[in-house]
This record gives C-alpha cells, structure tokens and sequence, in this order.
C-alpha cells in the first residue's frame, strides 16, 4: 500500500526561502521609499537611513554646520542612495523570524519626520510634504510597498523556478 505523506524538507526550504527574500526586497523598498518621501536639504538626512537585524537604531549623529548655514547654502539636488540587503545591510536568515529596524541615525530624525513639531515653519523652503512619515507607515504608502515587493519577490527566479521535492 501506498503511504502519503507530506516531507516538508523542500517545502520549508521553499518557504523559507520567499520569507527571507521577501523581507530583503520590502526593506530596500521601503528604506528607498522613506528616502524620496523625506526632507532632503543637504543630503545628509538621506545618507543616514540605517537597517539593521532586531536592534535598535540610535539617533547619534549630529547634523553638519548651523541651520543659518545650510539656509544660506540653499537645498541641493536630491540623490537617493538605494540600500541593498547583504551589502549595506545583513541579509535576511534563511531559518527563524525575521526581523528588521529600520531608523535614520540623524540626532534630529523625530523632528525631521514630524513627530516631534519643529521642522515646517511657514517657510517656502520645505523639501518633504508635512507628516510626510505618518502618511507613507499609516496612509497606504508602506502597504503599496509591501505589495509590490511581494509581486516582485513572487518573478524572483529563485522563487518562480523552485525545482525541491514536496512530497507526497
């Protein structure tokens, strides 16, 4: 007689294996996304989006020059850096959760995503829409990321050609 079963060898290989290339692509979008979205003056905001694997992320680094300064000098052109998984962040475990911060390292990063009032005093000089972090988490923009990252990870050859056996 026949025995079926499932050997989910492959299978959880398989599963693994769009988890953590999924989290990959998300986390480069988003962090690109967040990118475009927020204040870019001298571009030092932009470079300082970090990721990193379950740890915090902590506001250490203090903006260059005075405010006075940096008006004078006006807004420069807006460059965004994409971040790329395993090269400017650690890849995503093949096993287990997981789990990604994502922060700028910018001392006054609360400010400059508006969760703390400071950054839009009335002036024609802004480079990000107000509220512009709560929009993108809360107003759909991080879901649309999401789901076009899973679409993306979905043509993935590593995904779309597995070849494993599942077993029954």
């Amino acid at each position: 007689m026949a025995k079926l079963g499932l050997g989910f060898g492959d299978f959880e290989t398989y599963l693994n294996r769009i988890s953590s290339t999924l989290a990959e692509k998300a986390v480069e979008d988003i962090t690109t996304q967040l990118k475009i979205r927020g204040p870019y003056w001298t571009g030092e905001f932009e470079e300082a989006w970090e990721v990193t694997t379950g740890k915090q992320i902590p506001a250490d680094i203090p903006a260059t020059g005075t405010q006075e300064d940096r008006i004078a000098e006006g807004s420069q052109p807006r460059q965004v850096t994409r971040l790329k998984a395993g090269v400017d962040f650690p890849s995503a475990p093949k096993k287990g959760p997981i789990k990604y911060n994502i922060d700028n390292r910018m001392e006054y990063r609360d400010i400059a995503k508006d969760i703390i009032p400071g950054r839009i005093k009335g002036g024609s000089n802004e480079t990000a829409t107000q509220d512009w972090y709560e929009n993108y988490i809360q107003g759909g923009g991080l879901a649309t990321t999401i789901q076009l990252a899973t679409g993306k990870t979905s043509q993935d050859p590593k995904i779309k050609n597995f070849k494993g056996k599942i077993g029954i």
